[in-house]
């Protein structure tokens, strides 16, 4: 079996949440990055908004776990203006050489998510092995959503990829 590690950023809860999900059903390890400063209330928001956009990349604290130590990782991130969470950029620059195989997801409120999957493939230095898009009202029911459990095919179809489906009743997804 495949050594796979789940890296994240949240900002409140909702990529993480997601993260966890993945993480549990690939028998993965996970890891969320943290950064330095405050992102709560108002000002917290103008400030992850205005660095998505411009594409800064903030000081993160420093990793657990080396990306080049797992043969998959999954890489997600929140949808901040129909851009990558900057701490997930500042992640991806220090260790995109060390990405072989990659799957990538996000969450978000409602749009942004295409070109946020684009970016982080940009981001990781090539095409993923699986892509998943949730929105925010869809993570509470995500396990019986068609589109997390097609992202985890992929996954299966990797070669010595373990993953756990999620039960269903429309067996044609199977």
């Amino acid at each position: 079996m495949k050594r796979i590690l789940v890296v994240y950023y949240s900002r409140n809860g909702h990529t993480e949440f997601l993260a966890q999900q993945i993480a549990a059903r690939c028998h993965a390890d996970l890891e969320r990055i943290e950064y330095r400063h405050k992102r709560q209330g108002v000002i917290g928001y103008l400030r992850s908004a205005a660095e998505a956009v411009l594409g800064l990349r903030p000081a993160i604290e420093r990793m657990h776990r080396r990306p080049a130590d797992y043969d998959l990782v999954i890489v997600g991130t929140p949808v901040w203006c129909w851009n990558v969470a900057s701490p997930l950029r500042t992640w991806l620059q220090r260790h995109h050489g060390a990405l072989a195989n990659v799957a990538v997801f996000c969450t978000c409120a409602g749009s942004g998510q295409a070109k946020a999957l684009d970016d982080l493939e940009d981001l990781c230095g090539h095409r993923a092995l699986a892509r998943l898009a949730m929105t925010e009202r869809a993570l509470g029911q995500c396990r019986r959503d068609p589109a997390f459990r097609h992202f985890l095919l992929e996954l299966k179809r990797v070669r010595s990829v373990s993953v756990s489906l999620p039960p269903t009743q429309d067996r044609a997804l199977a």
